[in-house]
């Protein structure tokens, strides 16, 4: 018998006692909320293309921002053998962006995806507090999903898009996921985990070693007051103003620009 990871304890929410808009998600300086740039109105695949057409990534819960083209970039760029490493996969939208880039590629790149992912289900249940939007709830609970594990969930439309040969799945902390690598052996470096300050600066400083020289670090949600001054902080202990640039323009719904990441170059 197929060993089953324990079962997730799930909380049914009727549709009508949820809020039915995100302003509770946090406000650009325009005053308008920084939805998903690719948000649905409802998640639900119960009945195939009833509500939307489940096809790429683009269709799977989450805030890709400016991993979008930031990951198009670093696949451009990448070489046979090169590894990348992702912090922070919620339902794995980026991850999923990665790795169909990868495959359309047709290089040997491995991917690492890691998270903690048991926390997942406990922000989307707590949305209101947690930033998320509703649909992440009816995403989370719905039928398909019953009985599901967290990782089955977060995994589906890996599997779902056949996408399973380039992308490894980490359960790991991201405060001791460096420790997995040996110095001077990743190409790319994905931050887009835990958001309290002093985490992304801890991130950077204990994954710098790891990076061949000419790789990226990158992450997302400088507009996020503890990520923009981790990142500062670090570049300035490292005098690394030169080899850091911001993410370009972003234009997500009604012209708004969510470009709110970073990149520094490894010399």
């Amino acid at each position: 018998n197929r060993k089953r990871f324990p079962k997730f304890i799930r909380i049914n929410h009727s549709e009508k006692k949820m809020k039915r808009n995100n302003d509770h998600i946090t406000m650009l300086s325009n005053g308008k909320p920084l939805e998903p740039k690719y948000l649905k109105s409802y998640y639900d695949m119960s009945d195939a293309g009833t509500h939307y057409d489940f096809n790429s990534y683009k269709d799977v819960p989450g805030w890709v921002n400016d991993a979008e083209y930031v990951y198009e970039k670093a696949v451009s760029q990448a070489e046979d053998g090169a590894h990348f490493v992702e912090i922070g996969v919620l339902y794995g939208q980026s991850t999923t962006r990665m790795a169909e880039l990868i495959k359309k590629s047709g290089k040997d790149i491995k991917f690492d995806a890691i998270d903690i992912f048991w926390g997942i289900e406990h922000g989307t249940k707590n949305y209101l507090t947690q930033n998320q939007p509703y649909q992440f709830l009816q995403y989370l609970e719905q039928p398909r999903f019953e009985n599901w594990t967290i990782m089955q969930i977060v995994q589906f439309p890996i599997i779902h898009f056949g996408l399973s040969d380039y992308v490894n799945f980490i359960t790991c902390d991201e405060r001791y996921a460096h420790r997995l690598y040996d110095d001077n052996s990743l190409d790319f470096v994905w931050i887009d985990g835990d958001h309290n300050e002093g985490v992304v600066y801890n991130d950077l400083v204990n994954f710098w070693p790891k990076l061949k020289s000419g790789a990226m670090i990158a992450g997302d949600d400088m507009k996020s007051p503890g990520v923009y001054r981790d990142v500062q902080t670090f570049i300035d202990d490292n005098d690394l103003r030169d080899y850091y640039n911001p993410t370009p323009l972003n234009i997500g719904k009604d012209g708004i620009n969510q470009s709110n990441g970073f990149r520094i170059i490894k010399k």
